[in-house]
């Protein structure tokens, strides 16, 4: 089996608000197999969820952000894109049992060798005796691995920002969406890395006041993250 990138229909999955919290019983067996195959510095693992709907002839879409440290994932036009200079992010098992990617990031495709699709053959068998395959997904770390995250969704279909725990000024989280592992006291666990921050009542999202896709700018996006006292 080869991780390989191909298109998902983003609209259908749920949002995380929407899933069961991932048992221990369950993060404890996977853990076991990151271990197992030592692949912990490439893979972690990812809350299946959506939170917009993409149109037609758009995926979301990954990259660093110019005037902050994070990353702003948005619907982006595949005509656009470098299919070369990207790769699968976030991989969630299809009807067939094989992993598709629904979130891609800037960077070439990570190199897959037969340990790392051994690994990958035994989450699969592992999700689908479980009956997982809609709960749990593969994450590409892209060296996130050991960071604290928050993430942050922007109204209107506009996408999400990802920013460093530290960077962000808000704290309360209500869902962990992203697990990696961590040494502590000399043992390893497989611990949230990455959440999903609240922000305002009664919704996480940030509204900005802007063009609208395609023509949405980062200096307006930095903007409602100020307004609504995400970041400095």
């Amino acid at each position: 089996m080869t991780l390989t990138v191909h298109r998902q229909s983003y609209n259908s999955l749920p949002d995380d608000k929407d899933q069961p919290e991932v048992a221990k019983e369950v993060l404890d067996q996977l853990k076991v197999l990151l271990l197992k195959h030592n692949v912990q510095e490439k893979f972690g693992y990812h809350l299946i969820h959506g939170h917009l709907k993409v149109v037609e002839g758009r995926v979301m879409f990954g990259k660093p952000m110019e005037t902050l440290p994070g990353c702003y994932t948005r619907p982006t036009k595949v005509t656009q894109l470098d299919t070369v200079g990207i790769h699968g992010h976030i991989f969630v098992l299809n009807k067939n049992a094989q992993f598709v990617a629904y979130e891609y990031r800037q960077g070439p495709i990570p190199e897959i060798d037969e340990n790392d699709n051994a690994f990958l053959a035994e989450v699969q068998g592992f999700l689908v005796e479980r009956g997982l395959e809609t709960l749990v997904g593969i994450q590409v770390l892209n060296g996130d691995k050991g960071r604290q995250l928050r993430e942050f969704v922007l109204a209107e279909n506009y996408g999400a920002i990802m920013l460093d725990a530290a960077d962000a000024n808000i704290t309360e989280v209500y869902c962990i969406t992203g697990w990696s592992t961590q040494t502590e006291h000399e043992s390893v666990e497989l611990k949230g890395n990455e959440s999903h921050a609240a922000t305002t009542k009664g919704t996480h999202q940030v509204f900005v006041d802007g063009k609208g896709l395609p023509d949405l700018d980062e200096d307006t996006v930095v903007n409602a993250l100020r307004n609504a006292g995400i970041i400095n």
